[in-house]
């Protein structure tokens, strides 16, 4: 939906996967202690959730319909066949659906019954539009999801109406995959090239340090890069949303007010990390308005044009099924998110895909059975033992593969950073994803041609979001 670039990569492993684990089902990517006081601050069954729609039988005998938005890459045909076989009181439906569809659905009163949701930049925005129905209660009475068994990433799913904290209050949905995106995978043939000792993969590095490292990497012939040093698997090595809220969170900060009612760039913290990323531009470390590819930083990495990318667990499952990496597997690393200089090392997911249950739902209690069974039945299962993606529990997290060096490198490193996924980006719930990232482009990039300072480009991008802000918490009524 928002992430495109995310979801067609996840979306493309999760297919390889189908090839190799039976009805496995990909995206667009933080609070620990899953089993805080709110998760059990509901009592009562599912139909007793505040605001949860009255349950509405199937009539004539015949089954009830539940549709959902997952892809069909993930919620496949002969997931759906076993489901209905075990449960012929339900037939399972997909809808495709974009942003704006669906928008039109709910206002039609036709939405679909499990939304596919991005727990990062969609979840706030879902509940405060009255979407997403409160799941704590099915969670804590549930016979198959242990809340003491879910990882820090499940609190993505939580949402305070009354603070407006993202990560805490009420449990809204579950990761089907998800990944800390932030962390580093390197070509070890490059770093011995270059001369340069391989980075921790264990002990962080700061952003600092991570671009020099880059700059070590980077190989120009005349003014044009032939080998870049750092690339960002969902854009380029420059100021975006992304890289800027990781940054701000491990500092303690934000672009915007407590209530996200109001936006500021032009404060000191943020103009310092506005021209880090302005000067990383500038030294051609990696792709840039400066510097412009067509090909994603994936692509650069396994052509041998990059030496560095910025990415997640899951981007070892497309190194393992890419036609140009799978056979030299032996020549890749890992190494941890990096931290701001004297911040809180957090290594965050930075999507989070997974899905919520329509607060208008019809049929709650038939939405719950499939939603139960795919999060956390055989379906789950399957998906963490294929190893494209990271589960939401610990038990199935357990079952990552192992069963080579590459499996038993990545395995060894995600459970040493799993002690860092604590923590959410601040996105802001009354803005559009992708109409961020349009202001970056539009009101940054003169700032890398010098057309323009980052005094003079804060002071617009902060009066165009705060314009947005206003129209945003419009479209919202918050519970």
């Amino acid at each position: 939906m928002k992430r495109t670039l995310w979801s067609t990569c996840l979306s493309v492993l999760l297919i390889s996967g189908l090839l190799l684990v039976s009805a496995c089902g990909g995206n667009n990517a933080n609070d620990k202690n899953a089993t805080s006081k709110n998760n059990t601050s509901s009592t009562g069954n599912e139909n007793t959730n505040t605001g949860a729609p009255s349950e509405q039988p199937a009539t004539n005998g015949e089954p009830v319909v539940i549709r959902h938005t997952m892809y069909d890459s993930e919620f496949t045909s002969e997931m759906v066949a076993e489901f209905e076989k075990s449960h012929p009181n339900i037939k399972v439906e997909i809808v495709s659906a974009d942003y704006n569809k669906l928008m039109a659905m709910m206002a039609a009163g036709n939405g679909p019954d499990i939304i596919r949701t991005n727990s990062v930049t969609e979840l706030p925005g879902y509940v405060l539009k009255g979407m997403a129905l409160d799941l704590t209660t099915n969670f804590n009475q549930s016979s198959v999801f242990k809340t003491d068994d879910f990882l820090p990433v499940v609190n993505q799913f939580k949402y305070d109406t009354v603070t407006g904290l993202h990560g805490t209050g009420s449990l809204y949905g579950f990761p089907k995959d998800w990944s800390p995106d932030y962390t580093i995978y390197y070509n070890k043939k490059m770093f011995e090239a270059a001369g340069v000792p391989l980075p921790s993969s264990t002990e962080a590095m700061t952003w600092e340090e991570l671009v020099e490292l880059g700059q070590k990497l980077t190989v120009k012939n005349g003014k044009k890069v032939s080998q870049y040093g750092l690339v960002y698997f969902n854009g380029g090595t420059v100021a975006n949303q992304d890289l800027l809220n990781l940054q701000l969170l491990q500092q303690g900060g934000s672009m915007f007010s407590s209530d996200f009612s109001t936006a500021d760039l032009s404060t000191p913290q943020m103009k310092d990390l506005l021209q880090f990323w302005v000067d990383t531009a500038k030294s051609g470390v990696g792709p840039s308005p400066l510097h412009q590819e067509t090909d994603w930083g994936g692509q650069l990495f396994v052509d041998n044009k990059a030496a560095i990318i910025i990415a997640g667990y899951w981007f070892s499952g497309f190194l393992k099924t890419n036609e140009l990496t799978k056979d030299r597997l032996g020549e890749f690393g890992v190494a941890p998110a990096p931290v701001v200089e004297g911040g809180k090392r957090i290594s965050p997911t930075g999507a989070g895909t997974g899905a919520i249950i329509y607060k208008n739902t019809k049929h709650p209690k038939e939405a719950w059975e499939v939603f139960e069974w795919f999060f956390g039945g055989k379906p789950a299962e399957d998906r963490a033992k294929a190893g494209y993606g990271l589960p939401g529990t610990k038990t199935f997290a357990a079952m990552l593969p192992q069963s080579n060096e590459f499996d038993k490198m990545n395995y060894d490193f995600i459970q040493n950073e799993l002690q860092y996924t604590d923590g959410s980006l601040p996105y802001n719930p009354y803005l559009n994803y992708q109409a961020v990232n349009s202001i970056f482009d539009k009101y940054f990039t003169p700032v890398y041609f010098d057309k323009d300072t980052v005094d003079g480009a804060t002071k617009k991008m902060t009066e165009e979001l705060n314009t947005l802000i206003t129209e945003g918490k419009q479209l919202v009524s918050p519970e």
